[in-house]
């Protein structure tokens, strides 16, 4: 049987995919796919290129120093007057909002 429109992603001229062929669409079709593909344009993109930014992937030997990721604490301000109570209490709550347990007690 003989189709009008073969599918692009096909190995066979005449449609649907043979069975003695290789099921997968050819490199030729999957980079006509990826030419039109979205990157770093959201979060959900299908591809993500490494660097920086909300949308990027972040690359394995990245170290937070705002070069090729973003900074470790960024956002984050240390407040109080340094050796202070307040300075103190300002440390610990950046790191229980990045995660640590606050197990410590009032003096």
């Amino acid at each position: 049987m003989s189709m009008i429109n073969p599918s692009p992603l096909s190995d066979n001229p005449e449609g649907g995919i043979l069975t003695t062929g290789n099921p997968k669409p050819s490199t030729d079709v999957v980079s006509d796919f990826h030419t039109y593909s979205d990157v770093d344009v959201r979060a959900e993109s299908q591809h993500h290129t490494l660097g920086p930014n909300r949308t990027q992937a972040s690359p394995g030997d990245h170290k937070h120093d705002g070069g090729d990721s973003a900074l470790l604490l960024e956002g984050y301000t240390i407040s109080g007057i340094r050796g202070s109570d307040a300075w103190a209490l300002s440390i610990n709550d950046i790191l229980v909002r990045l995660g640590a347990t606050n197990n410590s007690t009032a003096p």
